[in-house]
């Protein structure tokens, strides 16, 4: 028996777990490491890993270079 996946309720979750905060955590919490710009520094990514770490840095020959540990 095959379920039908109803792809416009999934997209209204994502959207709304993404916005409140929800799927990050989820991602984090499964161990997942998350990337991300940040405003105040365009030129530079922002990696979050799941033990809560935030670091500023780019990619650099497929992988993540970290330039600064954030504290925030």
């Amino acid at each position: 028996m095959t379920k039908n996946l109803d792809v416009l309720a999934l997209s209204e979750e994502v959207e709304r777990d993404s916005q409140s905060g929800q799927l990050s955590r989820k991602l984090l919490a499964q161990g997942q490491t998350l990337y991300g710009k940040e405003p105040d520094f365009p030129d530079h990514l922002v990696r979050t890993t799941a033990d809560g770490k935030n670091s500023l840095g780019h990619w650099e020959d497929g992988e993540f270079a970290e330039e600064l540990c954030l504290l925030w």
